[in-house]
């Protein structure tokens, strides 16, 4: 296989392509794979050898297979003489100090300090991430380094949860509890990680139950009417055999919107303060999810972990709203205004002044909802064998999408409405060796990725109009329903592995490589549902375009190579080189054959980076810094109202950096800062739907920078402050970079008293109230506003 790569952006650097050029050579055509997969071949005989050495004591498992499971054994004592032990340095982060990859790790005091209840929390925290909010949870999507997910293709940013990963929409954007901790890879970790995932990963781990009973129980009441309560306890059935643990939330908020069907204009002058005639707010969320996980250890050789959990939400409407009516828009229009026209200056000033309060205010006659549920049953399971662990995931994932319905003209007139049904079936199973002794200086881990994955979607748009239905859809009476009815089969069988050596107790190799095969059908009609105009009670329907079917198979092979070198225990350099792809698919809604399917991502990375700690803890550094070129980028095009597609853009580069570091002036107090930084170029993009070229525009969707400063004090009296700045850079809407987002920033802050059972906080977010845009809707004016100020009291007790 031949990759082409041409870089027209204004990154100029002559040495970035002969590089790139001579890593792709040898790390992916015959030379790497082959190699990283010959070095698993005697994995078998090298413990043994190993074993024969004398062992380092200082931890290698973050050279290695990155140490993902790093809880305790369960059967192992956390008490001492009857009191729990407290304040030990985290091995994990010791272990993630040593580990060649840039990886953000919030543990469960950080993940309380900084507020995380759900996913579209964590951006907030970690650079270079952010999270796509659509107007609703079920479509939401993760960003890092640029790599994104969009409509119909798969997630370029995984979800794993225990082990599990979960990659459909609505998982990406769902509550969280019963936390132990989250971690934040960032760049491809194709050959680390069973599932593909070519932008990185989020892991959360939640709370593994030990022989010690322990839970806790938060009660969260804020503006908005906001309710949630949250659950979890963890306890022995039959001690160092078996255990339980049982969690949950339930969740419930006023929606941030105002819906207004109409105005009273008492003085009849336009620029006077309107009377609103009714208002509602229809994006109120409620919701409950649960799980129940029984753990097993009957020896010392085998471990089972079982987890069921469920998921119900109600949203409401889609929280979208008119970019047009945002402030920096009216100031725009404003200042024409008074430009053209002087004398009507103090009236359209006056016209701004009255309405700068309605920024989340909507028209719409029809409000919508949006339901979701999901559930997932999952087994884990460990074998420790003489040289090696077995490891084994197992997973049914079951979401529903039934429905969601929205205003598709966002006016007051009954014109269109959609309707968005969808449920889907994902089988997985992961089974994998890998190292037993985090001490060797061989360190691997090889396995078999498969899923199969059933997707049925039902996309309409309905025509309330009789003038459109007329004309369209000739024999049929207004409503009258446009449906896109697809089925989607996708499956996928992967071998990877990841392998490292460390020579010398201070520089280490790291060799990986993944081989998949995917397997994907889409099957497709449109129809027209209506009433026919013998006024049939049962309707009829009419075939808009003729059913087809597509069958296409991809063969993927990429690799990995890292160089790491730790000249003593507390820093390290790196430089590594890494394939990535996101898999190829279907656009549902489209009823052109030849534009439904579309092309792999590939894309190819270097990236280097420091790690450091010193003063015993109290000073840290992470810095990385990445240069990647794309093949085939994934971007929406919409082609009408009813229907879009994903195209491929030939070429795009994209460059960055991201920065982690935090001081401890003294042992109460904690300063942090995390910047990201991230630049992507269209390159080579030609708009087939457009036909136009947007070559040097800035990639849409990726935020330039994102920033976060804290102050935090914490004392041994259980006085508690966290303060927090966090700022976020131009994103641009459109491939022509003519919408966009404005920087903005926020302020947080949270206070509390903590005792060793019982801690109540006061918070406020956004205290600025600043108004700005998580996304926008392609072919509309409709975007996504983000959450307005909030604050509350929370209250937790340890059980």
């Amino acid at each position: 296989m031949t990759f082409l790569f041409e870089n027209r952006s204004h990154i100029k650097n002559s040495i970035r392509k002969p590089i790139l050029s001579l890593f792709r050579t040898i790390l992916f055509q015959r030379a790497l794979v082959p190699a990283s997969f010959l070095i698993f071949s005697v994995l078998w005989t090298a413990p043994l050898a190993a074993q024969n050495q004398e062992k380092n004591s200082k931890t290698q498992t973050g050279t290695g297979t990155g140490g993902t499971d790093s809880a305790p054994n369960p059967t192992s004592k956390p008490m001492e003489g009857g009191i729990r032990v407290t304040g030990k340095k985290d091995q994990r982060d010791r272990e993630i100090l040593r580990t060649p990859n840039s990886i953000s790790r919030l543990n469960e005091q950080d993940i309380q300090d900084a507020g995380i209840n759900r996913t579209n929390d964590i951006d907030k925290q970690v650079p270079n991430f952010s999270i796509i909010d659509s107007g609703s949870r079920n479509f939401t999507y993760f960003n890092i380094r640029g790599m994104r997910s969009i409509a119909f293709s798969e997630p370029a940013v995984g979800l794993i949860l225990d082990g599990i990963p979960l990659n459909d929409n609505v998982a990406l954007n769902t509550e969280l509890y019963g936390l132990e901790n989250i971690e934040v890879y960032r760049g491809s970790q194709a050959t680390l990680f069973g599932k593909n995932f070519q932008g990185g990963v989020v892991e959360i781990r939640t709370k593994k139950p030990t022989n010690v009973p322990e839970g806790k129980i938060t009660y969260d009441a804020g503006n908005y009417k906001k309710q949630e309560t949250s659950i979890y306890y963890n306890a022995p059935i039959i001690h160092d055999k078996l255990f339980f643990g049982i969690a949950g939330k339930s969740t419930e908020r006023e929606g941030y919107l105002s819906n207004i069907t109409g105005f009273y204009y008492p003085n009849n002058r336009p620029y006077e303060l309107p009377v609103e005639i009714y208002k509602t707010h229809p994006d109120g969320r409620k919701g409950k999810a649960g799980r129940f996980r029984l753990y097993f250890t009957p020896n010392d050789i085998f471990e089972a972990d079982l987890q069921i959990s469920a998921e119900s939400f109600d949203d409401g409407s889609l929280n979208l709203v008119n970019y047009l009516g945002a402030k920096s828009e009216r100031e725009k229009a404003l200042l024409q205004g008074c430009v053209a026209m002087p004398s009507n200056c103090s009236k359209l000033y006056g016209t701004y002044i009255n309405r700068v309060n309605g920024d989340r205010k909507v028209y719409w006659d029809y409000e919508g909802k949006s339901n979701v549920t999901g559930n997932t049953y999952s087994l884990a399971t460990t074998t420790k064998l003489p040289h090696t662990n077995l490891k084994t995931a197992s997973a049914i994932r079951k979401m529903d999408i039934d429905p969601i319905t929205a205003d598709s003209d966002f006016t007051t007139t009954d014109q269109n409405r959609s309707i968005y049904v969808e449920k889907a079936t994902t089988f997985l199973n992961d089974i994998y060796f890998e190292s037993k002794d985090k001490h060797d200086p061989l360190q691997f881990k090889a396995g078999i990725y498969a899923s199969n994955k059933i997707t049925n979607i039902d996309q309409a748009r309905e025509h309330r109009s009789q003038v459109y239905v007329i004309n369209d859809f000739p024999g049929l009476s207004a409503p009258t329903r446009e449906k896109n009815l697809s089925r989607l089969h996708d499956k996928n069988v992967s071998f990877y592995t990841h392998n490292s050596y460390t020579f010398a107790e201070k520089f280490t190799i790291t060799l990986g490589a993944r081989l998949e095969r995917q397997e994907s059908r889409l099957s497709h009609t449109e129809q027209a549902v209506g009433i026919s105009r013998a006024n049939n009670p049962l309707g009829e329907t009419l075939v808009l375009s003729d059913p087809y079917t597509i069958n296409n198979r991809y063969n993927y092979n990429v690799s990995r190579l890292i160089f790491d070198y730790k000249p003593i225990d507390n820093l390290m350099f790196f430089i590594g080189f890494s394939r990535g792809y996101k898999n190829a698919g279907y656009s549902t809604v489209v009823n052109v054959p030849n534009r439904a399917a579309f092309k792999p991502e590939i894309n190819d990375t270097i990236e280097a980076g420091i790690k450091s700690e010193f003063f015993k803890g109290k000073f840290g550094l992470k810095y990385t810094q990445f240069y990647t070129e794309t093949q085939d980028f994934h971007v929406v095009r919409a082609i009408n109202l009813s229907q879009y597609i994903n195209l491929n853009a030939e070429l795009v580069t994209i460059r960055g950096y991201e920065l982690e570091s935090f001081i401890k002036p003294q042992k109460d107090t904690k300063i942090g800062l995390s910047a990201g930084y991230t630049e992507g170029i269209f390159n080579k993009f030609h708009d087939s739907v457009l036909n136009r070229d947007f070559n040097g525009k800035w990639v849409h969707f990726i935020p330039k920078y994102d920033i976060v400063s804290y102050l935090q004090y914490r004392n041994e009296y259980g006085i508690f402050f966290r303060g927090e700045f966090q700022a976020v850079g131009q994103m641009y809407f459109a491939a022509d970079n003519t919408v966009y987002s404005d920087p903005y920033y926020v302020i947080n802050s949270r206070i509390g008293y903590e005792t060793d059972t019982i801690s109540a906080y006061l918070y406020m977010n956004n205290i600025n109230d600043r108004y700005y845009f998580t996304s926008y809707i392609d072919g509309t004016f409709q975007a996504v506003p983000g959450a307005p100020k909030t604050y509350g009291f929370m209250l937790t007790y340890k059980i």
